[in-house]
């Protein structure tokens, strides 16, 4: 795997062939480690970084708990791996159910027959939970995790603030209609947490997907997510239900998203938004 240098202590791989985004941020005499992909492609991650630095790496930071940030993590298990505390409760949460030995085997045959172009990167998939937990920030050298939900209720980004760069997760993704599909994903908190991103003096922004970005993007999601908010709110207030808002034609107009998709997502937003209220 290849890590570009994105500014004077970060390096990156945002090639999006292979999952979620990771990242390097080399510290004074260590090294962080930002997501880790899947089971193979973590191991491909941690074999890079010496490529880049010889310092050893110490810990690894992890945004959400998606299965395409996380799997890749027992490539780090020598290390700190530093979660938000609801990333260690959902993976204990899904080692009861999905992730239970007989489950995960059924799901690992169905890859091999429904993506076989998947299946090389979940060999040897064992799973590990984060060591460190934290509930409203972590702080490591200088850099800082934050959660802000939104994306997920465990979501947090990651300020590196000596090169003011940022790493969010999945709650920035260029150019993209976001994905609202997790049964956490709140509006409300996203866009606290694009808040958070626009507070920081930060010039370089690598998002869980697609090409590294800057503050622009965040404010042209915040616009779309808060525009959005008012009028499902309205829609709400004036006793819409929630097929009347789903397929309420007066939303701004933002970026393409086909399929039913956004249906989906908006459905999560009018069930969030009627309970808050």
């Amino acid at each position: 795997m290849r890590l570009d240098k994105v500014s004077e202590n970060v390096y990156s791989n945002c090639e999006g062939k292979i999952g979620s985004n990771v990242g390097v941020i080399v510290l004074d005499d260590r090294v962080a480690a930002m997501d880790a992909q899947f089971p193979a492609s973590g191991r491909d991650f941690r074999a890079s970084i010496p490529l880049v630095t010889d310092k050893p790496v110490t810990h690894l930071l992890l945004t959400h708990m998606h299965s395409d940030h996380v799997l890749g993590s027992p490539a780090f298990e020598d290390c700190e791996i530093v979660g938000h505390v609801r990333v260690k409760v959902k993976i204990e949460e899904r080692l009861r159910t999905d992730w239970a030995p007989r489950n995960l085997e059924k799901m690992l045959e169905d890859i091999k027959v429904n993506q076989p172009e998947m299946a090389r990167l979940y060999e040897g998939m064992r799973i590990v939970l984060p060591t460190e937990t934290f509930i409203d920030s972590y702080t490591l050298d200088g850099v800082e995790a934050i959660n802000t939900g939104g994306h997920t209720d465990c979501s947090s980004i990651v300020y590196v603030p000596e090169d003011k760069t940022l790493f969010t997760g999945d709650l920035i993704i260029p150019k993209s209609f976001l994905w609202a599909g997790d049964p956490t994903a709140n509006p409300e908190a996203w866009i606290g947490g694009f808040r958070k991103m626009l507070e920081r003096d930060v010039d370089i922004i690598i998002p869980g997907h697609g090409q590294p970005c800057n503050k622009e993007e965040v404010k042209t999601q915040l616009t779309y997510f808060e525009a959005t908010r008012r009028v499902m709110v309205k829609l709400i207030a004036e006793g819409a239900s929630e097929e009347e808002a789903v397929n309420y034609d007066g939303y701004p107009d933002f970026y393409e998203l086909t399929g039913d998709e956004k249906p989906h997502y908006m459905r999560a937003w009018y069930r969030t938004l009627s309970n808050e209220s």
